[in-house]
């Protein structure tokens, strides 16, 4: 359904989509000649009543803002045609909407409607209404006068019994009662003789009463997602039937008499229990998609063959051990699955098929690839995952113009060398197979964007990788790398790389390399045993997503305040006790999670929501408070240093000579002035990117060390102050 067009888009036209607007801006009602206002998709919460002055307004659409009513003044609006309010959380619609004589479309899905306006009939003009994605029980009375209504939509309401007035719409072309919890369907059906859609599904009908079967005019019935036992004879009266869905019911068999609807394009018969098909299936000329998945079907009609418009057949889930060898002259077949079945070979029929684009054969129990696959040379897609095959073909390799190639979770142990003739190729999935090498002529397959290798046996990867400079997703996760294959960091075009090691060895580094992959977007390095991430991670600046759950990093790199692109951080089982104090700069930061980290700074109960504001505020404050207590420390250590000992302290801090005498020669300066000028100058040039608290530490072992007793249990007291002040 889409809104009627305006025909002035010069002067009379103002469309603010997606401006962040928080309310209407006022030159708006200023302009008496508007008749097209288009507001979608901002944060406008109220449409003020100003809005009664725009009286040539034809077009007004604010869907996907935060509106929770409309004004009266709504009715004011007397020109208006086309009125779209979908996408708010909007209660109420007001009786002044009956005011909009005008009205022929009226758009009011998702939002939060529990009943409609008793004078909504008056909207006699009214041609589409949509309701769906609302809490509506029924209609009002005043439904049965909107004599020209064409389209209504009350998908996914509250709809248990099918209001009356609804059955007076008798020129309603499309009806869609989909997702309510409607259980008959009443006589009065039988009054909408122009329907032609009719939309039934997720609803818990048992059966379909014969008064819907003499709705000869409709072209799509759907009543998916029911507790249908059955189909009736009476189906071949709906002579102009084009799409008929019945999926997801209790079906044990299905009438032949739905063969006798001569124009159907589109059947879908899948999640029910059909053992067989309509014998006359044959009789369907016009056929084009034919979906029979999750059914006990054992064998397919020799009849498809008749069918020559037959482009698409789905029959996964099923007991097939063969196909029939008919099949061949259904010539325009483009897409064949038959996942889920019991074939043990590729059936030698579909060899013959020389239209196939996608053959979908995964889940099965295929132990070879025939050489005759070769002569299928539109092939496009073709899926053998969770098979029994140990050999990558060589013959798939002649397939040239193959985009998508899923041989996941077999038994292979090798590439062919013949991979570098596979040009098109641009999707490869080869995961949970026994690969031990990749051979550099697969890194000569210049369009590939996205490769699956893990769960394999790999120890290495080639140098030649650096030539796939168009892949985009790399996923190696769960082999047997020793360290981490730096050769990786050749390719630029990575935007997504997955080294996850949750079942193979672990790494313990990562290289500082890594930072040439300037295009990653998303990098999965959990379940290894990483202490350390690099510093140079601060430079991925396009980097938004990072996984390093289950690791034993103990510290985050300060530069990663600087990767400002940001959004997700997943350090879930690490050993984390605190985070960088400038997490705050992470403006777009949306979720960073440290559950199972022994977390001190911020403590745990601050990191339970996983959102960047209490912990960076907690992280700011916390550092001012720490460098206040560091300040103090240095204060009490300044006044428990005795001159005699004030040179040995000072060597203790890796004073140089020459310092020292400076600091002991200046007789302007205290003793107590002397040490904080020590301590400072120890802090910069020893300590400079060390945090307070780390400071704290390195200068309790230093009194330790210069055996003064007196600051050491000062400095003891205050190292105690800050662990136990949380907040």
């Amino acid at each position: 359904m889409t809104m009627l067009t305006e025909t002035d888009c010069v002067t009379t036209t103002t469309i603010l989509n997606n401006k962040g607007l928080n309310e209407i801006p006022s030159y708006i009602f200023e302009n008496k000649h508007l008749k097209c206002l288009r507001l979608d998709n901002n944060s406008i919460r109220t449409l003020p009543k100003e809005v009664a002055s725009l009286l040539n307004l034809e077009i007004l659409s604010i869907e996907g803002n935060g509106l929770t009513y409309l004004p009266p003044e709504i009715g004011h609006l007397s020109q208006l045609q086309a009125l779209n309010i979908s996408h708010n959380q909007i209660q109420r619609l007001p009786e002044e909407i009956a005011h909009l004589k005008t009205i022929k479309q009226l758009f009011a899905s998702h939002n939060n409607l529990t009943q409609l306006p008793k004078t909504i009939g008056d909207l006699t003009t009214m041609q589409i209404l949509s309701l769906s994605e609302n809490s509506l029980k029924t209609l009002p009375e005043s439904v049965a006068k909107l004599k020209n209504l064409h389209v209504l939509n009350l998908q996914s309401n509250q709809i248990s019994v099918l209001p009356k007035p609804m059955f007076k719409l008798l020129h309603l072309v499309k009806l869609c009662l989909s997702g309510n919890g409607i259980k008959s369907l009443p006589k009065e059906m039988v009054n909408l003789k122009n329907l032609r859609e009719l939309s039934l599904s997720n609803n818990q009908l048992t059966f379909l009463p014969m008064q819907l079967y003499n709705l000869i005019n409709l072209e799509e019935l759907a009543v998916d997602n029911n507790k249908l036992t059955e189909i009736s004879d009476m189906v071949e009266n709906l002579q102009q039937l084009k799409v008929l869905s019945v999926a997801n019911n209790l079906l044990t068999s299905l009438t032949e008499k739905v063969c006798n609807c001569f124009f159907i394009e589109y059947l879908f018969l899948g999640g029910n229990r059909l053992s067989s098909l309509p014998t006359r299936l044959h009789k369907l000329k016009n056929l084009r998609e034919l979906h029979i998945d999750r059914n006990a079907l054992g064998i397919l009609p020799e009849q498809l063959a008749h069918l020559k418009n037959l482009l698409v057949i789905s029959c996964t889930e099923n007991d097939l051990t063969n196909v029939p060898i008919e099949l061949k002259n259904c010539t325009q077949i483009t897409k064949l699955d038959f996942s889920g079945n019991k074939l043990s070979e590729i059936p030698q029929v579909l060899f013959s098929i020389a239209e196939l684009l996608f053959l979908i054969l995964n889940q099965n129990e295929i132990t070879e690839v025939h050489k005759s696959i070769v002569y299928i040379k539109k092939l496009k897609h073709l899926a053998l995952s969770k098979n029994k095959l140990k050999e990558f073909s060589v013959q798939i390799c002649s397939l040239r113009n193959l985009v998508f190639l899923d041989l996941s979770k077999n038994d292979i142990s090798q590439i062919p060398t013949e991979v570098c003739n596979m040009g098109s190729l641009c999707e490869l999935l080869l995961d949970s197979n026994s690969l031990t090498t990749i051979p550099p002529e697969l890194c000569t397959v210049k369009n590939l964007q996205k490769v699956d290798l893990s769960k394999n046996l790999l120890h290495t990867v080639p140098a030649a990788i650096c030539q796939l400079q168009g892949l985009k997703e790399l996923n190696l996760s769960n082999n047997h790398f020793k360290k981490f294959p730096v050769q990786i960091c050749s390719v630029g075009s990575l935007e997504i790389l997955k080294i996850s090691q949750e079942n193979g060895i672990k790494l313990t580094t990562l290289p500082e390399e890594l930072c040439k992959l300037v295009n990653l977007m998303e990098l999965d390095v959990s379940d290894n045993a990483l202490k350390y991430m690099p510093n140079s991670i601060g430079e991925m600046k396009n980097l938004f997503r990072i996984s390093a759950s289950n690791n034993q990093l103990t510290v985050l790199p300060q530069s990663i305040v600087f990767m400002t692109g940001l959004q997700e951080i997943n350090l879930k089982g690490n050993k984390l006790a605190c985070l960088p104090t400038d997490m705050h700069r992470l403006h777009n930061l949306k979720e960073i999670n440290v559950d199972s980290n022994p977390m001190l700074k911020p403590p745990l109960l601050v990191c339970e929501g996983k959102r960047l504001y209490p912990i960076g505020r907690y992280l700011q404050g916390s550092d001012l408070r720490d460098e206040k207590i560091m300040q103090k420390m240095f204060s009490i250590v300044s006044c428990n240093v005795p001159l005699d000992d004030f040179i040995f302290f000072c060597k203790k801090l890796q004073l140089k000579d020459e310092e020292i005498k400076v600091f002991s020669k200046n007789k302007s300066l205290q003793l107590k002035e002397k040490i904080l000028q020590a301590l400072n100058l120890w802090r910069t040039r020893r300590h400079a990117n060390s945090t307070p608290v780390a400071i704290i530490d390195q200068l309790i072992r230093v009194l330790i060390m210069s055996d003064l007793h007196d600051a050491i249990q000062k400095a003891q007291t205050v190292k105690i102050t800050l662990k136990t002040v949380k907040f």
